[in-house]
């Protein structure tokens, strides 16, 4: 079935669980600390470089080459994992050690992403909706959500950090300004959603009309619960900063007991 959702109307009712006091606090804690607002950027790295592999999840070319912005997604993402690593190696050179990341065995992008798509995958699975395309689909929508309001709450805090220096200040606001505007001009995962279920399938392969059929499947909650999910799991992150000492602690104490492969 074609989705008729109210994303703005989801992004505001998510947003509160970013705005509940201790995931604020959190927010306000690590947009004033170089060593939070270092490992921010870095996880946020790590996270685009997962959003960027995950273009190649639907593995159906028939399908990928009917999915408007695709490449270029995968473009976008590159570069904004690229251009954060690059942020946080020249803004806080201290915290790297021949280019390496300290901390990366405890960076929060990987875990985080591979959580929520292993939970939207089992849920799919779980109700007989499962397809590469729905789970790309639905993920892409949630990780977009989520990168939206998180993205732009860290970017105020950033803003009205006085603790940093303006060098810091401006290059990171125009870092997390860029990804911001690059996903809002992204063709609406729900759109995609919509065109494919309307093309003509003349021509198409089993695999691929199998993908359609299940993709027709399809309900607005498939989409709504991993958003609210990607939300809440992140949101729950960003409460750890809300005791900065404890989790400084935390981060070193993974460093010391296992070294970084590289970044």
């Amino acid at each position: 079935m074609s989705i008729e959702l109210d994303e703005a109307a989801l992004r505001r009712d998510l947003q509160t669980l970013l705005a509940e006091p201790g995931c604020a606090r959190g927010i306000a804690n690590l947009a004033g600390d170089p060593f939070f607002l270092n490992f921010f950027l870095v996880s946020v790295s790590q996270g685009e470089g997962l959003g960027e592999a995950a273009v190649g999840m639907i593995g159906q070319e028939e399908l990928a080459g009917y999915i408007r912005d695709l490449k270029r997604q995968e473009i976008e993402e590159r570069g904004h994992k690229e251009q954060t690593l690059e942020g946080a190696r020249e803004l806080f050179p201290e915290y790297f050690d021949a280019g390496r990341y300290r901390y990366e065995t405890a960076l929060q992008g990987r875990p985080y992403y591979l959580a929520v798509l292993q939970a939207n995958r089992d849920r799919l699975e779980r109700l007989g909706r499962y397809s590469r395309l729905n789970l790309y689909l639905t993920t892409t929508f949630a990780y977009e959500i989520m990168v939206v309001l998180l993205y732009s709450a860290a970017l105020e805090a950033v803003r009205h950090a006085t603790s940093i220096p303006d060098r810091v200040r401006s290059r990171v606001v125009a870092i997390l300004d860029r990804i911001l505007g690059e996903e809002e001009t992204h063709v609406g995962i729900l759109d995609q959603h919509n065109a494919l279920l309307a093309m003509s399938r003349a021509g198409l392969s089993d695999e691929a009309q199998s993908m359609l059929d299940s993709l027709g499947m399809l309900t607005r909650e498939d989409y709504a619960a991993p958003a609210e999910l990607a939300v809440r799991q992140v949101a729950r992150m960003m409460r750890r900063y809300a005791e900065p000492e404890t989790y400084r602690a935390e981060i070193e104490g993974a460093a010391a007991a296992a070294p970084a492969e590289g970044c």
